[in-house]
């Protein structure tokens, strides 16, 4: 039980301080946040939106250089634009490039008249500083970002990321069961619900939440492994160790280690039973 616990609490660490893991979804209804995030557009999405209109799309197809140099020359006619300095620090933000991101999100909270645009720069502000494991200044960015927008999911769901990350599964929950999120179909709201019944030991709502997931989601080592050990818990090692061989693996080192000790957990299992 005390491993698996462990390693738990690690997958939500590494699900927080990863993003190299795959998490494109291509098929629209699957993605709640399509309308506020081009983060988990797969290549077909974006190619849709390829237009001047949605130039910032660029910088989510690896054309971040290409795209930034556009955006300099359309300075005199687009400069006036909140969403100008925003889109910059979107690619900015793309690109890992944490400091010149956070510029361009200050640039926007500046100049941004609509609430929409200042609740997007300050989730975006708030995620910069869960990068340097600001914790408390990124939560109240989050918060601030949704007292702007009320409606918008992506800082609800960011922020029950936080919750997950600390423990406090019971706020996870609530952030995730708002009316936000109500009529919506989502992978990884799913994902994180199942984390957060998993890790309280309510197995049943756990595994209410892991069905709803389409199975080729599945397959996504982090889904993967955090499945594995509901299935442990529920005795289902034979399933367990299916789901281990068939997953996609992402070749990121931290979902990489913990797939492994998993793996030692059903082979240990195994020989006991």
């Amino acid at each position: 039980m005390k491993n698996i616990i462990l390693l738990s609490i690690l997958l939500v660490l590494a699900g927080c301080s990863s993003s190299r893991i795959d998490r494109k979804i291509n098929d629209v209804a699957w993605d709640s946040l399509a309308d506020e995030s081009y983060l988990r557009w797969g290549e077909k999405r974006l190619e849709a939106h390829a237009n001047p209109e949605h130039q910032v799309v660029g910088c989510y197809q690896g054309k971040a250089k290409e795209t930034l140099k556009q955006y300099k020359k359309d300075y005199l006619t687009r400069g006036q634009s909140p969403y100008y300095w925003l889109h910059i620090g979107n690619c900015y933000f793309v690109e890992d490039e944490w400091s010149k991101a956070e510029f361009y999100y200050r640039m926007t909270l500046d100049e941004a008249k609509s609430p929409v645009e200042k609740s997007i720069a300050l989730n975006n502000l708030g995620l910069i500083h869960f990068k340097y494991e600001q914790w408390e200044k990124g939560k109240e960015y989050l918060k601030q970002s949704m007292a702007l927008a009320p409606k918008f999911k992506v800082p609800r769901y960011n922020i029950s990321q936080l919750y997950l990350q600390f423990g406090l599964y019971d706020k996870a929950i609530e952030v995730l069961t708002d009316n936000a999120f109500k009529g919506y179909k989502d992978i990884d709201v799913y994902f994180s619900l199942a984390n957060a019944y998993l890790y309280k030991g309510d197995l049943k709502t756990s595994a209410q939440y892991f069905k709803l997931i389409p199975e080729e989601h599945l397959h996504r080592e982090d889904i993967s492994a955090t499945y594995a050990l509901f299935l442990l818990r529920t005795g289902d090692v034979k399933k367990a160790d299916e789901i281990m061989q068939e997953r996609d693996r992402s070749g990121v080192p931290e979902i990489t280690a913990i797939s492994t000790k998993i793996e030692r957990m059903i082979s240990d299992r195994m020989k006991q039973e």
